[in-house]
């Protein structure tokens, strides 16, 4: 009976033994740590903004400059395939409820049927996928730190502006538009599909055996086309002008879980 009793015992903690080696690898790391195709979820607000690349637009009739930042929002699902013991490739699907403001003054000499003075705060929604290389450490402290490059295409699902637009009319009287809010209406007004490089930094923390915390900063630099063309919108005002090849930008702050 005692002979029974101490091969039970013994098989208990061997299996013991191989469930714990079964959640946890040999550096100490838990299931979702070291598991090779993970999911996750995340949110993040942002900080956007409008730059365009040059201080005159080619012709040298309008000085356009970025007129402030704008607070948004992001939210996604992301896939990580880890091809190596720290070394992945990332993808997923996000919406990026982003925008900017930009001036453009009239530096030409006509004086009638030309916008003189153009203010626009941007509202633009885009639905994005992610692809990146992602590099992380081994385990320090319980986290593991990463980071990581790769190139984003976004396709533009919504496009609104806030604006204030001066122009003279045939008779060289001074009018002014306002919108609130409004669709920017035209063909290609708004680029419909976006490209944009984007590097982050961040950190990862394993709460149990199914579920790791995960946060990170990210710098997303649009870099074509030109996000914004004024000569193809279609408003109240009806006169084109130029904002100098806008790029769209933004700062990102990640808090998400893999599981």
């Amino acid at each position: 009976m005692k002979y029974v009793k101490r091969l039970t015992t013994s098989v208990l903690l061997l299996s013991g033994n191989f469930v714990f080696a079964q959640t946890t690898s040999v550096s100490g790391s838990s299931d979702i740590d070291s598991k090779q195709i993970r999911f996750g979820v995340y949110v993040a607000p942002t900080m956007s903004w409008m730059k365009p690349t040059t201080a005159k637009t080619g012709d040298g009739s309008y000085a356009p400059k970025s007129n402030g930042s704008k607070i948004g929002f992001t939210y996604g699902v992301m896939a990580e395939y880890r091809f190596a013991d720290n070394y992945a490739i990332v993808t997923g699907l996000q919406v990026n409820m982003t925008g900017g403001k930009i001036i453009s003054d009239y530096q030409g000499t006509a004086t009638t049927k030309v916008v003189t003075h153009s203010d626009f705060n941007y509202r633009l929604n885009y639905l994005e996928v992610p692809a990146a290389l992602k590099l992380r450490t081994d385990i320090i402290a319980g986290f593991r730190f990463f980071g990581q490059l790769g190139i984003t295409t976004g396709f533009n699902i919504a496009k609104k502006g806030t604006y204030t637009v001066d122009y003279t009319d045939d008779m060289g009287n001074k009018k002014t538009a306002t919108g609130n809010n409004e669709k920017i209406k035209g063909t290609l007004a708004i680029a419909p599909v976006m490209f944009s490089m984007n590097i982050g930094a961040g950190l990862e923390y394993p709460l149990n055996q199914k579920l790791a915390a995960y946060g990170g900063i990210f710098f997303n630099n649009g870099f074509a086309p030109d996000a914004t063309n004024p000569g193809k919108y279609d408003m109240a005002y009806d006169l084109p002008f130029q904002d100098a090849n806008t790029r769209l930008n933004n700062f990102a702050l990640r808090i998400g879980l893999f599981f």
